[in-house]
């Protein structure tokens, strides 16, 4: 449920660095001081702010990391519905990768022994018995203190989990953050500011969307966030008249993750544009089509299924171009034989065809059936090969090699050549008559 803080039992710590000493190797950050003022006058504005004054203290250039964490462990220990903590600077990263957050003496060549540990500053944030934390960093490479936030610690995680976080980062992990030269305020906190000062008062997930727009719209680097259990339902501001309008709910809930808003950014609702009198009116959300997962099973089954078949066909039938090219090849290999003329070639020509290699592993000889002949002593004529619907048809004609006798039939040579389809004979032999050539019709009468 949205609601602002108790501000008796909140606590807002706002940190920032804008100074540094000569060789420190860091520039300064000048709108940075701004930054601070302007945020706490937000905070405890007496129309609009949500807590008192005396509640949110501000650590301008801190002398050391001791200062720091004194002012941050007395907030913390004191707060028990809100814990708000700001830090603006440079965002430093050690050889190691962890984030530290640089102070005014802090060298850029010395990390880990002058600058703030974001671990420490982490520690302060797990013990504090607050409801909620809400931790924004505008700095380079603020993204990192997410993996702080979820490392290794299951326990301290789970504390975290419990109490309600709002992690708000002006960049991603592996990225800078902008302060424009000459401008008032760095390009992430002067985002927040204005939206923050809006003219309706906006929960911790409406304000980051709201600042995300505003930096997309120029450009700038995407801020990132994340959110656990209901903490993006704070409000951090009132409103500056009871009759302004409420922006659209988000439609969903932000998950313990980081938000990566994308490449674009929606269109500014029309409250920011100036209107407060409408809103624009919600779209009808996409019908969402969901498939059971027995129906993925079902398919899974089917193309299974499918490919086994295709694959069992593959095994056993023959293609139509390898049954012409192994009768081709069995014609090659009769043309170079010589046989008596009254032998049957039916089983020689099958048995070549199914030496040729071109068939299925597990298919079936193709049968070989003499469909006419010029006479009942020679084995010459047309031979139909067919398997399986498919017909290839041999034209074998002889020539005598050697009369014969009384003792041996004539032998002759054989030749054969190859036509698609079955063999156009004009008739083919019945069961006990003969047949004539596929050249010459047969003749009645």
């Amino acid at each position: 449920m949205t609601r602002l803080p108790d501000p008796d039992r909140s606590r807002a710590v706002l940190i920032g660095t804008s100074t540094h000493a000569d060789g420190s190797g860091l520039p300064g950050l000048p709108a940075i001081g701004a930054n601070l003022a302007d945020l706490r006058q937000v905070l405890t504005d007496p129309a609009t702010g949500s807590l008192p004054a005396d509640h949110c203290v501000t650590a301008a250039d801190p002398a050391s990391a001791g200062e720091v964490g004194t002012l941050l462990a007395r907030a913390a220990a004191e707060a028990t519905d809100l814990l708000f903590v700001y830090y603006g600077g440079h965002g430093l990263v050690d050889d190691r990768g962890r984030l530290h957050l640089a102070l005014p003496r802090t060298d850029a060549a010395d990390i880990r022994w002058t600058a703030l540990p974001f671990e420490t500053l982490r520690e302060e944030l797990l013990d504090s018995p607050a409801a909620i934390r809400v931790l924004v960093l505008d700095c380079c490479f603020s993204g990192r203190a997410i993996e702080a936030m979820t490392s290794g610690h299951s326990t301290v995680a789970g504390q975290i989990d419990v109490a309600g976080t709002y992690t708000l980062a002006s960049t991603s992990a592996n990225a800078v953050a902008y302060a424009p030269e000459g401008a008032t305020h760095t390009a992430f906190t002067g985002a927040l500011l204005a939206a923050l000062r809006g003219p309706v008062a906006l929960t911790l997930d409406d304000l980051f969307d709201e600042v995300r727009r505003d930096l997309a719209v120029r450009d700038m680097p995407r801020p990132q966030r994340r959110v656990v259990n209901n903490a993006g339902d704070l409000v951090l501001v009132r409103p500056p008249a009871s009759t302004a309008p409420r922006p659209a709910p988000a439609t969903g809930r932000p998950s313990a993750s980081w938000t990566d808003p994308g490449a674009s950014a929606p269109p500014r609702p029309l409250w920011h544009q100036g209107s407060v009198t409408a809103l624009p009116k919600p779209r009808r959300p996409k019908a969402e089509i969901r498939v059971p997962p027995w129906a993925w099973v079902l398919l899974l089954f089917l193309a299974a299924g499918l490919i086994g078949w295709y694959w069992l066909y593959t095994q056993t039938h023959w293609d139509k171009d390898d049954l012409k090219e192994a009768v081709q090849r069995a014609a090659v290999e009769l043309g170079e034989q010589s046989k008596f003329a009254d032998a049957p070639l039916e089983a020689h020509i099958a048995q070549l065809i199914d030496e040729s290699g071109k068939g299925p592993q597990h298919g079936i000889t193709p049968s070989v059936t003499r469909v006419s002949k010029p006479d009942s002593d020679s084995n010459a004529g047309d031979y139909e090969v067919t398997s399986q619907g498919i017909a290839v048809c041999m034209h074998v004609t002889t020539t005598l090699k050697t009369p014969g006798n009384e003792l041996l039939p004539a032998t002759v040579d054989l030749s054969a050549t190859v036509t698609d389809g079955a063999c156009p004979t004009a008739g083919r032999p019945g069961a006990d008559e003969g047949a004539s050539p596929s050249s010459t019709p047969s003749e009645n009468g």
